[in-house]
């Protein structure tokens, strides 16, 4: 397999060589735990042509002369055009600011496919990738570090998110500063919030709260938003706790709540300095319906009733608007998945769950999913069913497919699954041996199936003849409208 090259944005780079006016740089311990993990890959670490001009900008000679003399033994691109329709596409105003004009240059170099992954602290530019179609291979260095554990096989923690009322949340955790300092009278409505037992999410760290959200449903149809409505009412994340998809495995929760209590509709009030949300939420149907709020804040809104004639949509744009949970079922395929790999990928599923045990870890909405599998008619929108073979033998989980890649190529794969993979480099490359075809699959998972769907009964209902060995395509319509009723979908 080719080495994985690494990009490094300048602020992961200053990290990297612990430069820092006058101390530590905060974020070197990471830094130097991704280049350590990313050496015994035997990847690569590059730069963009254009770091040295923003190094040239630093104010102080001495940090000037120090930073260049280290880039040089950096591995450098050669300079490159940045389109203009990737400027676009990356939503920047232009004509560009300095600082937008380096980072362009490295969404350019990750848009050409001269490396594989761009590492970046600036929240910014990674709302610029998710605009530009590069988010999944732009990330954060505990994201990175993360991401390098996985493909060197070595075991990755997923975060927890557990339920819990205001009144248990610590009210002076350092997470609640940032938004004291957005709003003076923060305490008061905590206060508030405590006192009406409002539900909320966590994700607790180490030393504190990693991330919060704190829900509210709204009665007085704020912002001329229709039928019952849930407000995300804080939706927060420490700086530290950028790995593991914490953002979109937090929202997962609060989107299973809003579809547990049947929610008509969800929305948030966001600042404009806060806007990094903004590709996340509407990559799962948030939309700007155009209020405003005295602070400025604009207010993002997620519809939850589909109308009749949203029948008509595309089954995947159907899904990201509505869902999750949310289906059309035009065409469906059981995926029959080992129980190692399911567990990986559904660890919310447990079949045995001990009692009292705490809620299971995630690993979010949007996953990937390999197979040797020959067949060519999976397309993104269509259904996706895992079938959990040997123990369950049940139907447990639905997706709807993403994207599709065909490829025997491992460093092509790699790329294309990104941070959701479960797989190290070490299984890809097992799954591509002898120049074999690998299907890799990105899904949107939108519902466990608690109870699941039996072989027996998939036999009896003509979805499949027996237990599925490879990916099997639903085709009779008597299958399909079962399989439609069983999941409480249109027809």
């Amino acid at each position: 397999m080719r080495p994985l090259k690494l990009l490094f944005d300048t602020n992961v780079f200053y990290a990297c060589i612990n430069i820092s006016p006058g101390r530590q740089h905060p974020d070197s311990a990471e830094a130097t735990r991704l280049l350590e993990l990313l050496n015994r890959h035997g990847g690569e670490a590059w730069l963009t042509a254009a770091t040295r001009r923003d190094i040239d900008r630093t104010s102080s000679a001495e940090l000037r002369r120090a930073s260049n003399l280290r880039r040089r033994q950096w591995r450098t691109l050669d300079p490159l055009t940045v389109p203009q329709q990737l400027l676009e596409k990356a939503r920047y105003q232009q004509p560009l600011a300095d600082n937008d004009d380096v980072d362009s240059h490295m969404l350019a170099a990750l848009d050409a496919e001269a490396a594989d992954f761009l590492i970046t602290q600036d929240r910014a530019l990674r709302r610029h990738a998710d605009y530009a179609g590069l988010g999944e291979r732009t990330m954060s260095i505990p994201a990175g570090i993360e991401l390098l554990e996985r493909l060197l096989g070595e075991p990755t923690q997923f975060p927890t998110v557990r339920p819990c009322l205001a009144y248990g949340l610590p009210a002076a955790d350092l997470l609640f500063e940032s938004l004291r300092a957005d709003d003076s009278g923060f305490d008061a409505w905590f206060w508030r919030a405590r006192q009406e037992h409002r539900q909320c999410f966590a994700i607790d760290g180490d030393t504190g709260l990693d991330a919060v959200a704190i829900l509210n449903a709204e009665t007085s149809r704020p912002h001329g938003i229709r039928g019952t409505v849930l407000k995300i009412s804080a939706f927060v994340f420490a700086d530290r706790a950028e790995g593991a998809k914490r953002e979109e495995l937090l929202l997962k929760s609060v989107l299973d709540y809003a579809a547990g209590e049947r929610h008509d509709r969800i929305y948030i009030e966001i600042y404009p300095h806060h806007d990094r949300l903004v590709p996340l939420l509407e990559r799962f149907g948030f939309v700007d319906c155009g209020a405003r709020t005295d602070r400025g804040e604009a207010v993002l809104c997620k519809d939850r009733r589909p109308e009749a004639a949203d029948a008509l949509l595309d089954p995947l744009e159907y899904h990201r608007r509505f869902g999750p949970p949310a289906l059309l079922v035009r065409n469906a395929f059981i995926v029959p998945i080992q129980p190692r790999w399911h567990d990986v990928l559904f660890p919310e599923a447990r079949a045995h769950p001990e009692l009292f045990a705490p809620p299971a870890p995630g690993n979010a909405m949007l996953k990937a999913y390999l197979s040797r599998s020959n067949i060519q008619r999976v397309k993104p929108g269509a259904l996706i069913l895992f079938y959990r073979s040997q123990d369950r033998r049940a139907v447990t989980a639905a997706g709807v497919v993403d994207g599709v890649l065909r490829s025997s190529d491992p460093v092509e794969i790699r790329r294309f699954v990104g941070v959701r993979t479960v797989y190290s480099d070490a299984e890809v490359a097992e799954l591509c041996a002898d120049e074999r075809s690998v299907l890799a699959v990105l899904f949107r998972h939108d519902r466990v199936l608690p109870d699941g769907w039996p072989l027996d009964e998939l036999i009896r209902a003509d979805v499949v003849r027996g237990a599925p060995q490879t990916i099997h395509e639903v085709t009779g319509e008597v299958a399909l409208s079962w399989i439609r009723q069983r999941l409480g979908v249109p027809a």
